[in-house]
């Protein structure tokens, strides 16, 4: 999202969206899926064992003390305790870029920088608050312990300041998976944040996005921004500009295929080859990816040769995300 709409609609509907990507990155190793705009919740992720992390997010377009804060507070809390009611929540979480959501000087201090805390870390004045609005709501479901206070910098319409917690918190999950791989932070987040905006629009609320769809897009930038040049000594130089120029977007293209990743590094292993025989003996195997090129067979066999080595040099790399990410 892009927008620098100030309307407290828009400005809520574009934090809930990037809390969807903090939340997301927090819970990669055991979610399988996420939904923005779920059936019950704004944010829900299913974890590998099927159990649930509901997330209300509450958000501010003005910073400062709103004295609208309980209400908004009460009113998440009832949705928290509807979902908790489900029984598969295994956490709840209350989202909001509010430096004071509970209206409590002796909790202020706590939120400041991308921050996360069960109510049972927080003052006991706030604790208290909760409480309070969950015994006079008679709300049944939703268990204390299971409830965590997500604070999220969010604000302002310069969309550098507002995405800066967002942008950070990326850039440490890059670091940890892709630790050398740089200028693909702000391509990843806008790519994140269409596809959850696009998500939360479908009415459908079965409709989620898996793990694996959203880190490919991880996948597909890391391989653009390597430069890949040793497949090049497997070739002569004029032989391989020419397939550079000529063919450039077609290699891109297929060395970015999830299914034809999957399928050449599985071939791979299998044959338990070396990179450089497995290229040169099995190419034939991969002639249906170029059967719609115009070439002779010289150059579909250069071309084929081209695209495996390109795949298997980043099978390190992907295997690195995947392993990072517990795919």
């Amino acid at each position: 999202m892009t927008s620098t709409n100030a309307s407290p609609s828009a400005f809520g509907w574009d934090f809930q969206v990037n809390a969807a990507i903090v939340l997301m990155l927090d819970h990669i190793k055991e979610a399988k899926c996420i939904r923005v705009e779920g059936s019950v919740e704004d944010v829900e992720i299913t974890l590998q064992d099927s159990s649930k992390i509901y997330g209300q997010a509450k958000s501010y377009s003005k910073l400062g003390d709103d004295p609208n804060a309980i209400a908004k507070l009460t009113k998440a809390l009832t949705t928290l305790d509807n979902a908790a009611a489900k029984g598969d929540g295994s956490m709840f979480l209350f989202m909001t870029n509010s430096p004071n959501p509970f209206l409590d000087e002796s909790s202020r201090s706590y939120f400041y920088g991308l921050s996360r805390y069960s109510l049972a870390e927080l003052p006991q004045s706030a604790y208290d608050k909760v409480r309070d609005i969950i015994s006079k709501n008679g709300f049944k479901n939703l268990e204390t312990d299971q409830l965590e206070i997500y604070f999220i910098p969010f604000n302002g319409l310069n969309l550098r300041t507002r995405y800066k917690a967002i942008r950070e918190r990326i850039n440490g999950f890059l670091e940890d998976t892709v630790n050398d791989v740089p200028l693909i932070t702000n391509r990843l987040m806008e790519i994140w944040q269409s596809d959850f905006f696009h998500n939360a629009s479908m009415p459908d609320a079965k409709i989620t996005i898996t793990k694996e769809q959203f880190i490919w897009p991880l996948i597909v930038l890391v391989i653009e921004s390597i430069a890949a040049v040793d497949y090049m000594k497997e070739f002569n130089d004029d032989e391989i500009e020419e397939l550079k120029t000529k063919y450039n977007l077609i290699i891109n293209k297929e060395i970015s295929d999830y299914e034809l990743i999957t399928r050449v590094i599985s071939d791979f292993y299998l044959s338990k080859k070396d990179r450089k025989s497995f290229v040169n003996e099995d190419w034939s195997d991969y002639l249906d990816i170029v059967d719609g090129i115009s070439a002779d067979l010289d150059t579909k066999e250069a071309l084929v040769k081209v695209i495996l080595f390109r795949i298997l040099m980043q099978k390190q790399r992907i295997n690195a995300i995947k392993k990072g990410v517990g795919l």
